[in-house]
């Protein structure tokens, strides 16, 4: 008899039922696959709810030989523990203590105590679980597509946003050229102005020099 103790659970689950069959007065042992190291100790329960406690040493621990007195389910508890607190704790399925032949009282087995009913309840509550995990997901595919929609907007926004900055830029681009050929232009113009006045300076200067005033009468 073997069981699994799943991580981040409370749930511990039998991965090998093979029956544990032995005389009477020898030893029952019941074996672990633990998560993790640490002291952990296996707390199994009679019918009648008396509990008995038994560490767990090199992944197994003996089952207490007063619940091997008469046939019953015995209800399992593992419980992992540090300076006598308990860290963490799972509740194992159920062993079931019965005789090899009913006739011989002698000699006793150990085999899985999950009958139909738990199996059914337990199957109920992996299909609730699976069902939860599928609406979460559901939940986290809807809030993704969300999400994607409102960055592929974002993108689109960022887009349309770069496009009219270029196009923005293009035209402050061609007016500031045009501004600049204004500007050539009326700077070409102010020179020769500029030559037309000295030019004409120099001929009013000549003419005042030689200006004659007997001449206008």
């Amino acid at each position: 008899m073997r069981y699994e103790l799943i991580a981040n659970s409370d749930v511990g689950v039998i991965i090998d039922p093979t029956p544990i069959l032995r005389d009477i007065k020898d030893t029952f042992a019941v074996s672990f696959v633990l998560p993790d190291a640490g002291v952990y100790i296996a707390l199994f329960r009679d019918e009648v709810g008396v509990e008995y406690r038994a560490t767990i040493a090199d992944g197994a621990a003996k089952v207490p030989k007063q619940l091997l007195a008469k046939e019953q389910r015995i209800g399992l508890t593992v419980c992992k523990i540090y300076d006598d607190k308990i860290l963490h704790s799972w509740v194992c399925q159920t062993l079931k203590v019965g005789t090899f032949l009913s006739l011989r009282k002698t000699q006793w087995q150990i085999t899985a105590g999950v009958d139909d009913k738990e199996l059914y309840a337990r199957l109920a509550e992996i299909e609730r679980a699976n069902a939860k995990e599928r609406a979460e997901y559901e939940a986290l595919l809807a809030a993704f597509e969300t999400l994607q929609a409102e960055f592929d907007s974002y993108k689109e926004a960022s887009a349309q946003a770069e496009r009219e900055h270029a196009e923005r830029h293009s035209e402050l681009t061609k007016a500031l050229a045009s501004v600049i050929e204004a500007n050539q232009t009326l700077a070409t113009k102010y020179n020769e102005a500029i030559e037309t006045i000295n030019s004409h300076s120099g001929r009013i200067t000549a003419l005042e020099k030689n200006y004659d005033p007997t001449v206008i009468g």
